[in-house]
């Protein structure tokens, strides 16, 4: 009984969540994608992932993000549960060039906050005859080898900026469609809004929880650094492993054994989230 009380009083205090934010700058527009990810199910049955995520630009800096934060940011509030597709999907927040040169990304994978760090590698487009009209653009086509896959995309040069979804970018227009060679990646303009938003980098998450003592305090929740080769490395070992399709906390210890309490929160579609200090927690549903 003392173990549910706990988990209903934090679903309560959920909404006290405050992070550390810098404004690194305010971006003219946004761009929506839908980003569409092939892969099985837990039967081993192929499945479509999809989830919606913004793109900002100021100042030589890219922000793409899950759709969900950009959507609390703009009418205020912390709704962590809203950001269940973007942990299923491990789709982080991506940072290009910030710091200079550099691409930052912060994810959750149970139970910390990742932040990583690369240098920006440069991507060799070949421009190809191909054209199309994508969410009302006329684009072009380019291909490029990046992160060890080759992409192909369409970019407008409609809208003369430099940048694309997740690390794509470096074409003479926005990137309308980028899709992997293996046509499991996909990523899709969907709209595109004149706007002026700030773009935000969240340093830490203040966050509050129980303290086991029947009281409840902020905990700070700081990102744990690591290179991103490293992470990626880790990722692809905890991800990979056939135990994680069903259970996908297999390879840590439970959060009630871990951190005493859990939150459970809904999302927008009405479904439960769990979640432990605003890292959500993946299970198979």
């Amino acid at each position: 009984m003392k173990k549910i009380l706990v988990i209903m009083m934090a679903f309560v205090l959920t909404i006290g969540a405050q992070a550390q934010r810098d404004t690194i700058g305010v971006s003219k527009f946004t761009a929506i994608y839908r980003y569409e990810c092939k892969t099985t199910d837990a039967d081993g049955q192929p499945v479509t992932d999809s989830m919606y995520i913004a793109v900002q630009t100021s100042g030589g800096i890219t922000k793409s993000f899950p759709y969900e934060e950009y959507d609390r940011q703009k009418k205020g509030g912390s709704r962590i549960a809203d950001g269940y597709l973007a942990a299923q999907m491990h789709m982080g927040t991506i940072f290009t060039n910030y710091p200079e040169g550099r691409i930052t990304t912060q994810e959750m994978l149970y139970p910390y906050r990742y932040m990583t760090d690369e240098p920006m590698e440069k991507q060799n487009w070949k421009l190809t005859d191909a054209q199309d009209t994508i969410c009302d653009y006329a684009s072009q086509s380019a291909t490029a080898k990046y992160h060890g896959l080759n992409w192909n995309v369409y970019y407008t040069e409609d809208v003369p900026a430099s940048i694309g979804p997740w690390k794509l970018g470096g074409l003479p227009g926005l990137i309308t469609k980028a899709t992997d060679a293996n046509g499991i990646h996909t990523f899709t303009l969907y709209g595109f809004h004149q706007e002026e938003t700030p773009i935000i980098f969240t340093q830490h998450v203040n966050w509050i929880a129980p303290d086991g003592r029947g009281k409840f305090a902020a905990l700070r929740v700081d990102y744990q650094k690591m290179k991103a080769s490293k992470f990626l490395a880790y990722k692809k070992k905890v991800l990979g492993n056939s135990r994680y399709v069903n259970n996908p906390t297999y390879y840590a210890a439970s959060p009630m054994e871990t951190f005493g309490y859990v939150e459970n929160s809904f999302n927008s579609a009405g479904e439960n989230i769990s979640s432990v200090a605003g890292v959500v927690l993946v299970s198979q549903k």
